[in-house]
């Protein structure tokens, strides 16, 4: 019993006192720790890490290409379109040897202001007063009609919220005829406002891209006189798979890499 004490005693104060050892050259040094005699990294007393680690967020194509040029070696590119995103791998595994994957960059995709708010308001009915209102605010992002064309309207909108509206016709220039009655100084008088049928935004789907054109469908309904709006945007889905189909392109173009449709667990 004495003897095992002895010896159990020799190997605590051994390992108490044993040095870091590098067990190949240029990998993380260990030491004996005395608690049940585990390798225990000690990298962290290194001037410099042995090799990077760490996951990288940048916020637009360009950023990203930038960066994964920079310490491109051994490295992949990752790229979904739903969700739309790119990750780079730069100690991915190698034909013949495997990788780390601890050293990673990823750009989501991430979507313009003006793009969440038509799409956020997307078949949305909304009061003759409010959608007067909406079109004002994003007056900038409409390219046709003109900006001035649909100021025009929406104002026409506001003026007339009080009328009472009796019927829509469509006309053969695309637009449509809603008649309605208002009482002037005790007569009923009848009227007409046109608005378009189908009108075109112009806006960035990315954030930081370039803008795309955007087709909507203006809807209305009429209710007891009173008037409701909404749009429909045109297979914008496809849309948005459009510029994330650009900037697949330019970052396969630029960083010279095939990009592979998919996601990687790093």
């Amino acid at each position: 019993m004495e003897i095992t004490n002895n010896i159990k005693a020799l190997l605590d104060t051994g390992a108490s006192i044993g040095t870091p050892q590098m067990i190949t050259d240029g990998c993380v040094p260990y030491a004996v720790v005395p608690d049940g005699y585990r390798m225990e990294s000690i990298e962290h007393t290194l001037p410099i890490p042995t090799r990077k680690r760490g996951r990288v967020t940048l916020n637009d194509a360009k950023s990203f290409i930038a960066y994964f040029k920079k310490h491109n070696m051994a490295s992949s590119i990752y790229g979904t379109l739903n969700p739309p995103r790119f990750l780079a791998v730069f100690d991915d595994h190698e034909r013949d040897q495997a990788g780390w994957r601890e050293h990673t960059a990823e750009y989501q995709c991430p979507l313009s202001p003006e793009w969440e708010t038509w799409v956020h308001n997307n078949k949305r009915s909304m009061k003759q007063s409010d959608f007067a209102q909406f079109v004002e605010d994003n007056l900038p992002d409409i390219v046709d009609p003109s900006g001035a064309d649909m100021l025009e309207i929406s104002r026409s909108l506001e003026a007339k919220k009080k009328v009472n509206f009796a019927s829509g016709i469509r006309l053969s220039n695309g637009q449509t005829q809603l008649t309605y009655e208002e009482e002037i100084q005790g007569t009923a008088a009848k009227g007409a406002l046109q608005i378009p049928e189908i009108f075109s935004i112009g806006i960035a789907v990315l954030e930081g891209g370039p803008r795309y054109k955007v087709e909507a469908r203006l809807r209305y309904r009429i209710d007891e006189g009173r008037l409701a709006f909404w749009y429909d945007l045109v297979r914008h889905h496809k849309v948005l798979e459009n510029a994330v189909m650009d900037v697949w392109k330019e970052i396969s173009e630029q960083t010279k890499q095939e990009i592979f449709h998919g996601d990687a667990q790093a």
